[in-house]
């Protein structure tokens, strides 16, 4: 690292990036992108509190205070901790249950770096709610315009996507709330893109795959703070033909930030999940729930399940699950989450925490769930997202549905009630339904010029795990 130069050699379109969402103005805003990244906001903290729960939750945000500079808030703890801990502690338990946003052109979950930045710093003194929205949208649309630079070509490359691109849109909703001006703001996205943590697709199935959420929320923390402080990354980490966005894509990337067209806003693409697991099972959760929906209960015992879905789906998310698997194994499974559809009616927090995870019913059905990949659906994804499912049982003719998009996605989006619900589930067994509906309400209902630290506090005391 070093202190910032003149005649910076960063490519313009990061230049204009950075100055287009430092300048960016809450008048500038259309309402739905407004609706759209309060929210993300309301998601995210659901998912954090049912993430809190969890045996893999952090530690330091239970055993210790956390050491660095600063008080922040960990989500369905009990009292503050440091805004480097609070950080990485709200993005690994965001991350945790799968149940996170996300966007299929993008290949990523664009929350889960700038969303805990933002809240680790904005109850800091004088910053208002809209400078945290303007932070966390910021932070939304710097993520997601490098995922759609690089996508599918670093996934392809073997890179996991969260780990190279959200700790930039950390850095930048960081840096806003910090006040930094545009050229420290590029210094940090240029600090945060230069540490960035070398993250493996072959290793997202493994017990330490929210790592990652946590890491890139606070790489992105640490860039902001350290460019408040003058120091900055260098500039030619983006410089063709060996920076940041050619060393992930494996060719000339430059000029891809903003694509020819008219102007859009990248966030009104981030969808929304209705439930727990990899958004590429999804497809399949919903082809049942559809046969369900269609057809009434069951007509007896199911002898076997087809999955066909696009290759890309069966690659990440195919395999069967063991009894000793890991969380990230289980929310990472077509078969595991379609036995808990057929068992349930749909994937739910509760399902996942450890004394019902391994339950043996769920087991032995995911064992009768085969899954294929279609080439012809492949050539449709990611515009769509191609599944059909064909239940065979033992004295009754198969049933068959298929779905072109997921619940949540863009083209068929959650309802605002449809997400209050999930929040509610998600914090009930925590705080209590009450208490989960008055922090829904507390957020819904913010003030532009409230304070920040004021919204978050009392939302954290509702969230907090029940005192009774």
């Amino acid at each position: 690292m070093s202190r910032t130069r003149e005649g910076s050699r960063a490519p313009e379109d990061v230049r204009r990036l950075v100055r287009r969402f430092t300048r960016l103005q809450a008048d500038e805003l259309p309402p739905r992108v407004l609706r759209k990244i309060t929210l993300c906001l309301l998601d995210a903290l659901g998912n954090m509190v049912a993430g809190s729960t969890l045996p893999e939750a952090c530690p330091e945000a239970r055993t210790r205070d956390g050491e660095g500079p600063g008080r922040a808030l960990v989500f369905g703890w009990r009292r503050p901790t440091s805004l480097l801990t609070a950080g990485f502690s709200n993005a690994v338990h965001l991350d945790l249950l799968e149940a996170q946003d996300g966007h299929r052109k993008a290949g990523l979950h664009p929350c889960e770096g700038a969303i805990p930045a933002a809240l680790a710093l904005g109850g800091g003194a004088g910053r208002t709610w809209e400078d945290l929205v303007l932070a966390v949208l910021g932070g939304y649309e710097v993520t997601l315009r490098f995922g759609r630079t690089l996508f599918p070509d670093q996934a392809r490359a073997g890179f996991y996507p969260d780990g190279t691109c959200c700790p930039l849109g950390a850095a930048f909703a960081a840096g806003r709330l910090l006040s930094l001006d545009e050229k420290a703001l590029l210094g940090a996205l240029c600090a945060a893109a230069f540490a960035s943590p070398l993250s493996l697709r072959q290793g997202v199935r493994g017990g330490a795959k929210a790592l990652i959420a946590g890491l890139g929320a606070e790489v992105g923390l640490r860039s902001a703070l350290w460019a408040e402080a003058g120091l900055t990354g260098g500039e030619g980490v983006f410089d063709p033909p060996s920076g940041f966005l050619e060393v992930l894509s494996g060719h000339a990337a430059s000029g891809r930030l903003f694509p020819p067209g008219p102007s859009r806003w990248e966030t009104d693409g981030v969808y929304l999940k209705p439930y727990p697991g990899g958004r590429h099972a999804h497809g399949a959760v919903d082809a049942i729930r559809k046969l369900l929906r269609d057809h009434g209960p069951l007509p007896g015992p199911v002898a076997s399940v087809e999955v066909t879905t696009y290759p890309a789906a069966v690659a990440f998310t195919g395999a069967p699950p063991a009894r000793t698997s890991p969380l990230a194994e289980l929310t990472q499974s077509i078969p595991y989450l379609v036995a808990l559809t057929l068992l349930d009616g749909s994937p739910t927090p509760d399902r996942f925490g450890p004394g019902t995870r391994q339950d043996a019913a769920v087991l032995r059905l995911s064992r009768r769930v085969k899954v294929r990949p279609d080439p012809a659906m492949g050539r449709r994804y990611p515009d769509t997202t191609p599944t059909r499912v064909t239940l065979r049982f033992r004295s009754a003719p198969p049933r068959t549905a298929e779905v072109t998009h997921r619940w949540g996605d863009p083209e068929d989006p959650m309802s605002v009630e449809a997400v209050r619900q999930k929040f509610v589930r998600s914090v009930r067994p925590v705080a209590g339904e009450r208490e989960a509906l008055q922090a829904w309400e507390r957020v819904s209902r913010a003030g532009p010029r409230e304070p920040a630290g004021d919204v978050l506090t009392d939302v954290w005391e509702r969230l907090r795990p029940s005192r009774s």
